[in-house]
């Protein structure tokens, strides 16, 4: 999958959202992949968690849901 970058993609409505119900700052994580080593049910996940994470930092909200 090719992904194009840019400031309209990083910070839209999506991004935002994410980050006023999660209370977190979504470019805060640097993926380091913790939350994906420590999590209990992620042979169950099709995504792993810091993926996830990723997938909502680049606004990619079709392809996350």
């Amino acid at each position: 999958m090719r992904i194009n970058l840019s400031k309209t993609k990083i910070k839209n409505p999506f991004v935002e959202k994410v980050q006023e119900l999660s209370g977190q700052n979504l470019l805060a994580c640097y993926q380091c992949g913790k939350c994906s080593a420590g999590c209990p049910t992620v042979s169950e996940m099709d995504i792993l968690p810091n993926q996830i994470i990723r997938f909502a930092q680049l606004g990619l909200k079709d392809e996350l849901l």
